[in-house]
């Protein structure tokens, strides 16, 4: 195998502070798909300007999708829906008698509701305050049908957990607002929910968004999130659009399959947030969940992090993480691997570049 590796930076803007680094390696090797001629195929490596993170786009790629990401098959996925809603304990209202309550000191009544949203504590929890959050009545839903409206009741109560358990005990700053949606992102059950976690320390991504946002502020004397919207409104490669105050793009270097990221300059942590942050978050949500299912995707993960609370960080800002995972159908396999779990690095399935042109109508 000849490969021919060199570094190509490519450097935006001459006013941008952010660089976006790239290198590409050129592969050759007689392929038994071309009857043992010479194949020459190119790979491009993107890394995060932030974090360094890495994550490999080779174009040839995209003639194996359907075999990697095989579409969604909506008939399996609606038998599961009907076989798992009877043993469901969020449906029916059957919560009421078979969910935790937090102690009454923490939640009054131990719970929290608003709309069709209910949170409640995780019976196998991971940190000394992890609750779930019931999203909607419905048992199995499809990614076009979170509302805005649903999803904004789920991170209404999330919010109010999150300040409720920061009031009780201020020792405990990290949080983050989590999804899991569907076995093959990792669901235990088919309802959809979201998760919050709070804990004393920040998870290792969040320490690391946290060290590096902090170093680039002391090098530049200015806010690495702010600049990195600024570069990419600018470029518009990526680019999708803007909700009240909050920034919508794709990654660069994604950490997930198709990852959007959307920021709210100025808002460092959760205990700065109102209304008009969550029903952002819950707009931008909604439109980039339509979009995954309008490319016939059905599961996704995100995470949406903040600083400590109760402490102006100048240097960050909220960032959401939104991915999508691999899609239900019978037999599906996993899409992470030793590439992800243990190298750290990611493959790139659609150019974010374009993937953003597919998505940027639901943002016009």
């Amino acid at each position: 195998m000849d490969v021919d590796c060199r570094i190509r930076p490519n450097q935006g803007s001459e006013m941008s502070k952010i660089s976006f680094k790239t290198w590409k390696q050129v592969v050759e090797f007689h392929s038994p798909l071309k009857n043992g001629e010479l194949d020459r195929q190119t790979i491009e490596i993107r890394q995060d300007p932030l974090t360094g993170h890495q994550s490999m786009l080779n174009e040839a790629f995209q003639g194996k999708i359907a075999f990697a990401f095989p579409e969604t098959d909506y008939e399996y996925l609606r038998r599961r829906m009907d076989e798992t809603r009877e043993q469901c304990f969020m449906c029916d209202g059957k919560w009421r008698a078979t969910s935790p309550r937090y102690p009454e000191r923490l939640l009054p009544g131990g719970r929290l509701e608003k709309g069709e949203a209910v949170l409640f504590p995780n019976l196998f929890p991971l940190s000394a305050y992890h609750a779930v959050v019931k999203v909607g009545e419905k048992h199995g839903r499809t990614l076009d049908e979170f509302s805005p409206a649903l999803l904004f009741d789920a991170l209404s109560v999330s919010l109010e957990f999150i300040r409720r358990c920061f009031q009780a005990d201020p020792d405990t700053p990290y949080f983050t607002i989590n999804a899991n949606f569907l076995p093959p992102a990792g669901s235990s059950i088919m309802h959809p929910h979201l998760q919050v976690i709070g804990s004393p320390m920040p998870s290792t991504h969040l320490r690391l968004l946290l060290e590096n946002s902090l170093a680039y502020q002391r090098d530049k004397d200015s806010c690495y999130w702010t600049d990195l919207i600024e570069t990419e409104k600018q470029s518009g490669q990526r680019w999708l659009g803007e909700i009240g105050k909050s920034s919508w793009f794709t990654a660069f270097s994604p950490t997930g399959v198709n990852e959007v990221n959307a920021l709210w300059p100025g808002k460092s942590n959760f205990s700065e947030w109102d209304d008009h942050d969550l029903h952002s978050m819950a707009e931008g949500i909604s439109r980039i969940l339509l979009s995954y299912h309008q490319l016939k995707f059905s599961s996704f993960n995100f995470s949406c992090f903040s600083g400590p609370m109760g402490k102006s960080c100048p240097e960050f800002c909220c960032l959401l993480r939104l991915i999508n995972r691999q899609n239900m159908h019978l037999h599906y396999r996993a899409d992470d691997f030793y590439l992800q779990k243990l190298l750290k690095d990611e493959i790139i399935i659609y150019p974010p570049e374009y993937l953003a042109s597919l998505m940027r109508k639901e943002f016009c």
